[in-house]
């Protein structure tokens, strides 16, 4: 082992400013259950419940309210929705924004 910490467990660098970055999700409105499962798990506050359904039947879709709120290279929210509504960029396309630091 050489004893460097892997890039995941070392800080990350933006080398561009955040409003500059397309790195946040998208939610397919047609599979997602608005069961909020994203919102109780992202902690900057990407997700919010959308529109209530005016016949009052369904839970309201979520959408991506604040997606600059969204860290570069976080995929903790895609595997925790349970209809598979949330998809990412490919990481490898936004790996030149980050730096890795101590």
């Amino acid at each position: 082992m050489s004893g460097s910490a892997s890039p995941a467990k070392k800080k990350k660098r933006l080398l561009a400013p955040r409003e500059e970055i397309a790195w946040f999700p998208v939610i397919d409105t047609e599979q997602c259950n608005g069961c909020e499962a994203c919102a109780d798990l992202c902690r900057p506050g990407v997700f919010e419940p959308g529109p209530s359904d005016p016949a009052g039947v369904c839970r309201p879709k979520m959408t991506v309210a604040n997606p600059f709120n969204c860290i570069v290279l976080c995929t903790r929210c895609e595997p925790v929705c349970p209809s598979g509504a949330i998809t990412l960029p490919r990481p490898e396309d936004f790996e030149r924004f980050v730096e890795y630091v101590d």
